[in-house]
C-alpha cells in the first residue's frame, strides 16, 4: 500500500560511512516514492530539527544516537524509526539489512506506534532559570571526582520527601529504567508505562529505598550546604556543574499538540540557529493545558549555548 508524501528527516551516526552510504540508498527510495526528504548528521544541533512540517525521522545509529534525536523532536508527535549501527539497539531495533521493509511498513501504518513519555527538566540559581531542556532517558544528580556525599533536599509536588545524602539520585523514564536506574537497584518498568522512577545512588544507611511516581509528579532537588561538587546528567549525553543552594526541577513533558504554536516554536528555534544560538529544549506544556486552544502552552525561553 502506498503512503501518503511525507516531510521525513534521516539522521545518520557521525563519522560513520556505512550510515552516510545507507542514508543515500534510503534517501533515493524515499524520493522516488514521492516524499521530501531532508538528511543530517547526529551528534550536532541542527535547524532541521524544528522545521515545522516534519512528520516522520528515520535514524541510522545506536541507541545515542537515538536518545539525541528524541530530545531534540519531543513533545512534537514525530514517530522515529531506528536502525541500528551501535552496539546494543534497544531502541534502534532494526537491522542495516532489513531496512526497506521496517520502512516501508512503518510509513505504511503496518507497524505499530509505541508511545514513551519524557521528561522535562531545569536547574534555578538564585530564583532565575539557569539551564533547562528535555530527558528521555533519565535525569542524574551525582557526585563528582571524589567520594564524599550529595546532600539534597527532595522535594514531590511541593511536599518536602526527605533529605537525602547519597552519592546522587536518578530520576528516569520507563525507557529509562533499563539503564543506569536498574543498575542503582532501580524497578526495571514496561516502556510504555506512563510513570517516573526515583533511584538514590548508594544512599547513606540505605534510608531511601527506589520508588515508582505518577506521571504528573513534579520533583524539586535543592542541593544543600556541605555537599560536594555535583553535576546533573541527562541521558548521559549532557551536563552541568551545579553549585549549593541550586534547585533541580523535573516532571513529565507533556505533548505540543497545537500546531501554529510548534511553527512559532520552529521559527523561533530557526532564527536563534542564524544568530550561533542553539536550542536545547522543546515548547512545552505546563500539566493540566494540553487540552486549551489559546495561550494553553508557554514558550520556554531556551537554554543557548554557542553553535
Amino acid at each position: 500500500m502506498q503512503s501518503k508524501a511525507r516531510h521525513i528527516l534521516v539522521v545518520r551516526k557521525a563519522n560513520s560511512d556505512r550510515a552516510a552510504r545507507l542514508e543515500a540508498e534510503i534517501g533515493a527510495w524515499l524520493r522516488a516514492r514521492g516524499h521530501s526528504v531532508t538528511a543530517i548528521s547526529g551528534g550536532f544541533d541542527d535547524p532541521a530539527y524544528a522545521l515545522p512540517d516534519l512528520d516522520f525521522a528515520v535514524v541510522l545509529g545506536g541507541d545515542g544516537t537515538m536518545l539525541g534525536v528524541a530530545r531534540r523532536v519531543a513533545g512534537r508527535g514525530i514517530p522515529l524509526l531506528g536502525i541500528n549501527f551501535g552496539r546494543v539497539g534497544f531502541l534502534a531495533d532494526i537491522q542495516p539489512e532489513q531496512w526497506e521493509k521496517g520502512l516501508a511498513d512503518s510509513l505504511a501504518g503496518i507497524t505499530p506506534e509505541r508511545t514513551c513519555m519524557a521528561l522535562q527538566w531545569k536547574v534555578v540559581r538564585n530564583e532565575s532559570t539557569l539551564a533547562k531542556g528535555v530527558a528521555v532517558n533519565d535525569v542524574v544528580l551525582s557526585r563528582a571526582a571524589l567520594s564524599r556525599l550529595v546532600n539534597m533536599d527532595i522535594g514531590v509536588d511541593g511536599q518536602e520527601m526527605c533529605r537525602l545524602r547519597s552519592d546522587g539520585v536518578i530520576i528516569s523514564t520507563p525507557i529509562g529504567s533499563s539503564g543506569y536506574s536498574v543498575s542503582a537497584g532501580g524497578p526495571l518498568l514496561y516502556p510504555s508505562l506512563n510513570c517516573m522512577v526515583f533511584t538514590p545512588i548508594c544512599p547513606f544507611l540505605n534510608t531511601i529505598p527506589p520508588m515508582v511516581f505518577p506521571h504528573k509528579t513534579r520533583f524539586c532537588i535543592d542541593l544543600l550546604p556541605g555537599t560536594t561538587e555535583t553535576y546533573i546528567t541527562v541521558d548521559g549525553q549532557e551536563g552541568l556543574l551545579l553549585q549549593v543552594g541550586d534547585r533541580v526541577e523535573v516532571l513529565k513533558l507533556f505533548p505540543l499538540e497545537d500546531k501554529e504554536a510548534a511553527g512559532v516554536y520552529a521559527k523561533k528555534a530557526a532564527e536563534n540557529y542564524e544568530k550561533g544560538l542553539v536550542c536545547v529544549d522543546m515548547a512545552l506544556f505546563e500539566p493540566g493545558t494540553e487540552k486549551r486552544a489559546e495561550g494553553v502552552w508557554r514558550m520556554y525561553e531556551a537554554f543557548r549555548c554557542r553553535a
